[in-house]
Protein backbone atom coordinates (compact mmCIF):
# COMPACT_ATOMS: atom_id res chain seq x y z
CA UNK A 1 0.00 0.00 0.00
CA UNK A 2 1.65 3.15 -0.79
CA UNK A 3 1.49 5.98 1.96
CA UNK A 4 0.64 9.59 1.75
CA UNK A 5 3.98 10.85 1.97
CA UNK A 6 5.02 8.92 -1.07
CA UNK A 7 1.83 10.33 -3.31
CA UNK A 8 2.73 13.98 -2.22
CA UNK A 9 6.07 13.47 -3.18
CA UNK A 10 5.45 11.51 -5.91
CA UNK A 11 2.56 14.84 -7.17
CA UNK A 12 5.34 17.26 -6.57
CA UNK A 13 7.76 15.32 -8.03
CA UNK A 14 8.77 17.78 -10.91
CA UNK A 15 9.90 20.39 -7.84
CA UNK A 16 11.21 17.90 -5.35
CA UNK A 17 12.57 14.83 -6.67
CA UNK A 18 16.15 14.23 -8.47
CA UNK A 19 16.76 11.38 -10.86
CA UNK A 20 19.33 8.75 -10.73
CA UNK A 21 20.23 5.15 -12.35
CA UNK A 22 21.04 1.92 -10.75
CA UNK A 23 24.61 1.41 -12.17
CA UNK A 24 25.88 -1.61 -10.18
CA UNK A 25 23.61 -4.09 -7.82
CA UNK A 26 25.77 -6.24 -5.00
CA UNK A 27 24.48 -8.84 -2.80
CA UNK A 28 26.81 -8.88 0.30
CA UNK A 29 25.16 -11.61 2.21
CA UNK A 30 21.25 -10.66 3.25
CA UNK A 31 22.53 -6.91 2.42
CA UNK A 32 22.49 -5.40 -1.39
CA UNK A 33 24.62 -2.91 -2.29
CA UNK A 34 23.27 -0.31 -5.02
CA UNK A 35 25.70 2.43 -7.01
CA UNK A 36 23.35 5.14 -8.13
CA UNK A 37 24.59 7.24 -10.84
CA UNK A 38 23.25 11.33 -10.48
CA UNK A 39 24.43 14.63 -10.60
CA UNK A 40 24.53 16.91 -7.76
CA UNK A 41 27.50 17.84 -4.77
CA UNK A 42 28.66 15.11 -2.71
CA UNK A 43 27.14 14.42 0.12
CA UNK A 44 27.92 14.80 3.80
CA UNK A 45 28.76 12.11 6.45
CA UNK A 46 25.39 10.82 7.75
CA UNK A 47 23.23 12.51 5.06
CA UNK A 48 19.94 10.78 3.85
CA UNK A 49 18.12 10.36 0.54
CA UNK A 50 14.64 9.32 0.61
CA UNK A 51 13.92 7.17 -2.00
CA UNK A 52 10.84 7.10 -3.61
CA UNK A 53 10.13 3.47 -4.81
CA UNK A 54 7.54 2.09 -7.26
CA UNK A 55 4.71 1.28 -4.60
CA UNK A 56 4.84 5.06 -3.85
CA UNK A 57 6.14 4.31 -0.27
CA UNK A 58 9.13 6.40 0.78
CA UNK A 59 12.53 5.03 2.24
CA UNK A 60 15.47 6.87 3.79
CA UNK A 61 19.17 5.48 3.43
CA UNK A 62 22.16 7.08 3.88
CA UNK A 63 24.73 7.61 0.87
CA UNK A 64 28.33 6.87 0.84
CA UNK A 65 30.33 8.91 -2.08
CA UNK A 66 32.46 6.67 -4.15
CA UNK A 67 34.19 7.32 -7.28
CA UNK A 68 31.51 5.25 -9.30
CA UNK A 69 28.87 7.09 -7.51
CA UNK A 70 26.44 7.31 -4.40
CA UNK A 71 26.37 4.27 -2.69
CA UNK A 72 22.83 2.44 -0.84
CA UNK A 73 23.52 -0.29 1.36
CA UNK A 74 20.27 -1.93 2.72
CA UNK A 75 19.16 -4.97 4.86
CA UNK A 76 17.03 -7.31 2.14
CA UNK A 77 15.43 -9.18 5.39
CA UNK A 78 13.67 -6.35 7.38
CA UNK A 79 10.56 -6.80 5.63
CA UNK A 80 8.45 -4.08 3.96
CA UNK A 81 8.35 -2.10 0.57
CA UNK A 82 11.80 -0.96 1.05
CA UNK A 83 13.47 -4.43 1.44
CA UNK A 84 11.33 -5.67 -1.40
CA UNK A 85 12.59 -2.75 -2.99
CA UNK A 86 16.13 -3.32 -2.55
CA UNK A 87 15.72 -7.53 -4.04
CA UNK A 88 13.86 -6.65 -7.35
CA UNK A 89 15.73 -3.19 -8.41
CA UNK A 90 18.09 -3.88 -11.50
CA UNK A 91 20.98 -2.65 -13.38
CA UNK A 92 19.86 0.36 -15.55
CA UNK A 93 16.27 1.37 -13.49
CA UNK A 94 16.02 4.55 -12.80
CA UNK A 95 15.24 5.90 -9.14
CA UNK A 96 13.74 9.05 -8.32
CA UNK A 97 15.19 10.39 -4.94
CA UNK A 98 14.66 13.35 -2.28
CA UNK A 99 18.22 14.68 -0.88
CA UNK A 100 20.70 14.79 0.14
CA UNK A 101 19.70 16.08 3.06
CA UNK A 102 21.39 16.41 6.57
CA UNK A 103 19.95 13.88 9.09
CA UNK A 104 23.10 12.83 11.43
CA UNK A 105 25.05 15.51 12.76
CA UNK A 106 28.18 14.94 14.86
CA UNK A 107 30.86 17.20 16.46
CA UNK A 108 34.26 17.10 14.59
CA UNK A 109 37.06 14.57 15.76
CA UNK A 110 36.82 10.74 16.74
CA UNK A 111 33.43 8.99 16.97
CA UNK A 112 32.18 5.67 17.83
CA UNK A 113 29.04 4.72 15.73
CA UNK A 114 27.23 2.24 17.26
CA UNK A 115 23.87 0.69 15.66
CA UNK A 116 22.51 -2.01 13.61
CA UNK A 117 22.12 -2.88 10.45
CA UNK A 118 20.89 0.40 9.50
CA UNK A 119 23.90 1.58 10.50
CA UNK A 120 26.41 0.72 8.84
CA UNK A 121 26.48 3.13 5.97
CA UNK A 122 26.24 5.77 8.34
CA UNK A 123 29.33 4.84 10.10
CA UNK A 124 31.09 4.00 6.50
CA UNK A 125 29.98 7.36 5.35
CA UNK A 126 32.02 9.03 8.65
CA UNK A 127 34.89 6.96 7.81
CA UNK A 128 35.28 8.00 4.40
CA UNK A 129 34.53 11.62 5.88
CA UNK A 130 37.41 11.32 8.96
CA UNK A 131 40.10 9.05 8.01
CA UNK A 132 41.29 6.76 11.08
CA UNK A 133 39.17 8.42 13.29
CA UNK A 134 35.95 6.21 13.18
CA UNK A 135 35.02 2.54 14.68
CA UNK A 136 31.74 1.12 14.65
CA UNK A 137 29.80 -1.41 17.30
CA UNK A 138 26.87 -2.97 15.64
CA UNK A 139 24.38 -5.41 16.85
CA UNK A 140 23.09 -7.79 13.90
CA UNK A 141 20.60 -10.96 13.52
CA UNK A 142 23.84 -12.35 11.02
CA UNK A 143 27.20 -11.06 12.06
CA UNK A 144 28.99 -12.21 9.23
CA UNK A 145 26.80 -10.93 6.88
CA UNK A 146 26.70 -7.15 8.53
CA UNK A 147 30.66 -7.45 8.91
CA UNK A 148 31.30 -8.54 5.19
CA UNK A 149 29.01 -5.59 4.82
CA UNK A 150 30.96 -3.40 6.67
CA UNK A 151 34.26 -4.48 5.13
CA UNK A 152 32.89 -4.01 1.44
CA UNK A 153 31.99 -0.49 2.18
CA UNK A 154 35.89 0.18 3.91
CA UNK A 155 34.25 0.26 7.47
CA UNK A 156 36.93 -0.47 9.85
CA UNK A 157 37.94 -0.73 12.65
CA UNK A 158 34.62 -2.82 13.52
CA UNK A 159 32.74 -4.95 16.68
CA UNK A 160 30.12 -6.93 15.45
CA UNK A 161 28.14 -8.78 18.05
CA UNK A 162 24.30 -10.64 18.26
CA UNK A 163 21.63 -8.35 18.45
CA UNK A 164 20.55 -7.83 21.62
CA UNK A 165 23.80 -7.64 23.74
CA UNK A 166 23.92 -4.68 25.31
CA UNK A 167 26.57 -5.22 28.21
CA UNK A 168 29.23 -6.38 25.59
CA UNK A 169 27.85 -3.14 23.41
CA UNK A 170 28.52 -0.66 25.89
CA UNK A 171 31.37 -2.40 26.93
CA UNK A 172 33.09 -2.14 23.31
CA UNK A 173 31.66 1.31 22.40
CA UNK A 174 33.17 2.40 25.71
CA UNK A 175 36.63 0.63 25.74
CA UNK A 176 36.90 1.97 21.94
CA UNK A 177 35.91 5.71 22.98
CA UNK A 178 38.29 5.84 26.34
CA UNK A 179 41.55 5.97 24.50
CA UNK A 180 40.56 8.67 21.98
CA UNK A 181 38.09 10.63 24.21
CA UNK A 182 35.67 10.24 20.85
CA UNK A 183 31.92 10.62 20.65
CA UNK A 184 29.86 8.17 20.71
CA UNK A 185 26.65 8.07 18.25
CA UNK A 186 23.62 5.45 18.94
CA UNK A 187 21.56 4.80 15.84
CA UNK A 188 19.34 2.38 14.39
CA UNK A 189 16.56 0.57 16.38
CA UNK A 190 14.94 2.68 18.92
CA UNK A 191 15.00 -0.41 21.66
CA UNK A 192 19.31 -0.64 20.51
CA UNK A 193 19.79 3.16 21.20
CA UNK A 194 17.74 3.57 24.80
CA UNK A 195 19.06 -0.14 25.83
CA UNK A 196 22.62 1.28 25.02
CA UNK A 197 22.35 4.83 26.38
CA UNK A 198 21.45 3.54 29.56
CA UNK A 199 24.44 1.47 29.76
CA UNK A 200 26.64 3.96 28.97
CA UNK A 201 25.25 6.59 30.88
CA UNK A 202 25.40 3.82 34.33
CA UNK A 203 29.07 4.05 33.68
CA UNK A 204 29.42 7.69 34.07
CA UNK A 205 29.61 8.35 29.89
CA UNK A 206 27.71 11.16 28.34
CA UNK A 207 29.80 11.87 25.82
CA UNK A 208 26.72 10.77 23.82
CA UNK A 209 24.73 11.66 20.46
CA UNK A 210 21.45 9.47 19.63
CA UNK A 211 19.69 9.15 16.02
CA UNK A 212 16.70 6.73 16.12
CA UNK A 213 16.10 5.59 12.63
CA UNK A 214 13.20 2.75 13.57
CA UNK A 215 11.05 1.96 15.94
CA UNK A 216 9.51 -1.47 15.84
CA UNK A 217 6.10 -2.09 14.20
CA UNK A 218 6.51 1.73 12.88
CA UNK A 219 7.74 2.86 9.35
CA UNK A 220 11.34 4.58 9.20
CA UNK A 221 11.50 7.57 11.17
CA UNK A 222 13.99 9.77 9.17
Amino acid sequence: MSSAKGKLVRFFGGVLLRRAFVASAEDVGGFRRLVLRSEGATPAAGAKLQILLPSDDVRTYTPVAAKEGLVVLGWKHAGGPGARWLSDVRVGEEVRFVGPQRSLELPAGPVVVVGDETSVAVAASFALERPGQVSAVLQATAVDDARAAAERLGLGPLVVLPRGDTTQTAEAAASAAQSTRACIALTGGSELVLAVRAALRARGITNLQTKTYWVPGKRGLD
